[in-house]
């Protein structure tokens, strides 16, 4: 089935997350902008003002939003603090902890934990990552294990029993570029393993999955001269290719987001908009903590 992209918000900077939130609103950070917007009934407003470099945004079940704050080591040395940052339904921000360095994303485990990438360092490096789980009660952040790749987006799947982190990689000689699963035991990890490959031409980025366990992957392109544009692929279960989709003509589509209405919500980062595909035969499966056990 054809996906079809449509402009959902403009003017939102170098936009990502993408968080669905129980009550319907679409919630994205601005990246430049140090903000973190609300969509919904067609209108943009500004939940909260966080500075510095917000990137990866998902809800608890209280309704609070968590970000990542990249923070100072792989933007600067006027770029602040890394580490997580909880926004009230009112707006006011405050800190869960600034143990990671520089986070990039996270989600919520069926244990209730934060699940957060630490890639630590930007680009040309890419080779100093970390897991970290983070207890939101006490901000207690503990290292799961090293990585000398870059750990990006991070979910978990239509079971429970594994956590999976896209493996973006840029500079010859590193590990290709894919999505990795890590078996998941009492909190503890096991060997990674290749859940499925982009390809030579795109890196991963932001991932979900729909109820059928088919992964949509945001893949930015590799080569920043040539017009390759930035893609989603579609992956079944098994790590099987079913589809690539191109939203259009820029090069990163950074992360996405499906709901239960079937609409793929894609920040568009070079565009300066988010987008939504509508066209999907799933419904998105839900994040923890609103899904279901089964």
């Amino acid at each position: 089935m054809s996906l079809v992209a449509r402009k959902l918000a403009t003017g939102v900077g170098r936009t990502e997350g993408p968080v669905i939130c129980a009550d319907g609103a679409i919630v994205v950070v601005s990246m430049d902008r140090g903000e973190v917007l609300r969509i919904e009934g067609g209108k943009t407003a500004v939940l909260a003002e966080v500075g510095h470099h917000p990137n990866g945004a998902t809800e608890g079940s209280g309704g609070a939003i968590y970000i990542t704050q990249a923070g100072t080591q792989r933007f600067g040395p006027n770029a602040g603090t890394g580490g997580i940052q909880a926004i009230a339904k009112d707006g006011s921000v405050s800190w869960v902890t600034q143990d990671p360095i520089a986070p990039n994303d996270l989600c919520f485990g069926p244990d209730g934990f934060l699940y957060v990438t630490d890639p630590t360092r930007g680009r040309p490096a890419r080779d100093d990552g970390r897991l970290f789980r983070c207890d939101i009660k006490t901000g207690e952040a503990e290292l799961l294990c090293s990585l000398p790749w870059f750990p990006n987006g991070i979910g978990f799947g239509l079971e429970d029993d594994a956590v999976y982190v896209a493996r973006s990689a840029v500079p010859p000689g590193r590990p290709e570029s894919a999505i990795v699963r890590f078996p998941l035991n009492g909190g503890k990890l096991g060997k990674e393993e290749i859940f499925v490959q982009t390809g030579p031409t795109h890196r991963p980025d932001g991932f979900c999955f729909d109820t059928e366990g088919n992964i949509f992957i945001g893949c930015n392109t590799n080569n920043e001269h040539d017009k390759e544009p930035g893609q989603v692929q579609i992956f079944d279960r098994n790590g099987k290719a079913l589809d690539v989709f191109v939203p259009g003509s820029n090069k990163h589509y950074t992360n996405v987001a499906l709901g239960t209405d079937r609409v793929l919500i894609i920040t568009d980062t070079e565009g300066d908009a988010v987008l939504a595909a509508d066209g999907w035969s799933h419904p998105g499966l839900p994040l923890h903590p609103f899904r279901r056990k089964r």
